[in-house]
């Protein structure tokens, strides 16, 4: 993982790949035994501290820039 990570937390960085790896809220809800409110409120803070408009620009931005892998 790259150095600069936006500012991202750990459940943050861990919501970003379940993202990237073309996972919807529901399902990343259940993968990590939180609620779909918690991970659309994770989602808003990841979109707001990479700058991103969606879920798919987020995840590109943060592939392109090393933040994952």
């Amino acid at each position: 993982m790259h150095e600069e990570a936006f500012g991202l937390t750990d459940r943050e960085l861990q919501i970003l790949i379940l993202i990237a790896n073309g996972h919807a809220d529901k399902e990343i809800a259940q993968l990590l035994a939180i609620s779909v409110f918690t991970v659309n409120k994770h989602v808003g803070s990841i979109l707001q501290k990479i700058g991103a408009q969606s879920r798919t620009q987020a995840a590109i931005r943060a592939l392109r820039s090393g933040v994952i892998d």
